[in-house]
């Protein structure tokens, strides 16, 4: 292994570790008792709300279940805004974390590349947006997004428009838990073969056009 696949390994390692310790050391009961608790302080909820927000990829929860929580409290209207900002907010940790690495060699290589094959495929913010659609894993979403090398400003384009159909329906969910079983949570089965839908269609143009290529450009002009 050389020292780049160490160094890559190595800080794997460290981020699970910090991951097992907070999941074993904090609650996420406590913690929705204490933001509840603050409702009656709009500054201090939105500050511990965002340090939660920031914590949230290191400590694995779903950022969904924030969004359920800002529902619950204050309804969509107020709910959704702050869900999307709160999404956007928390999946900049792990894209900045997977800027500063070397992508170029050791464990990360297989995976800089592919990453720079959709984004030169598809663009910077479509590719973002598709896979934020899809039913993945929003914090692998955001380490490969930094993997690829795009922009800060396209990945939280893309994360923001691409969060809006599931964020909305957590804090719908949110919003009626007092009426509905936590089980409503879970997205529809239609929900999610529509927003997977709607995926394929933001890339199926470039997709196509960047498998096309000069020659399928030249060869339908002739």
């Amino acid at each position: 292994m050389n020292r780049a696949a160490r160094r890559q390994a190595l800080g794997v390692a460290g981020l699970a570790a910090v991951a097992l310790l907070a999941a074993l050391t904090l609650s996420p009961r406590a913690l929705v008792d204490r933001l509840a608790g603050l409702t009656a302080d709009p500054v201090a909820f939105v500050a511990v709300l965002g340090a939660v927000y920031l914590a949230r990829p290191f400590l694995l929860w779903p950022v969904t279940a924030l969004a359920v929580l800002v529902g619950y409290l204050y309804g969509p209207a107020v709910g959704i805004p702050v869900a999307l900002a709160g999404t956007g907010l928390s999946n900049l940790p792990p894209f900045l974390i997977a800027r500063r690495a070397d992508a170029e060699a050791g464990l990360l290589a297989p995976f800089g590349a592919a990453g720079d094959r959709l984004v030169g495929a598809v663009g910077e913010v479509r590719g973002v947006l598709a896979a934020r659609l899809l039913p993945l894993p929003g914090d692998a979403v955001s380490y490969g997004a930094g993997l690829s090398g795009i922009s800060t400003g396209s990945f939280l384009v893309g994360t923001v428009v691409g969060e809006v159909p599931w964020a909305t329906v957590a804090v719908l969910t949110g919003d009626s838990m007092r009426r509905l079983s936590l089980s409503s949570l879970a997205p529809s089965i239609e929900l999610v073969a529509a927003a997977a839908g709607l995926s394929l269609l933001v890339l199926a143009g470039p997709v196509y056009s960047h498998l096309a290529g000069p020659s399928g450009r030249s060869s339908g002009g002739q």
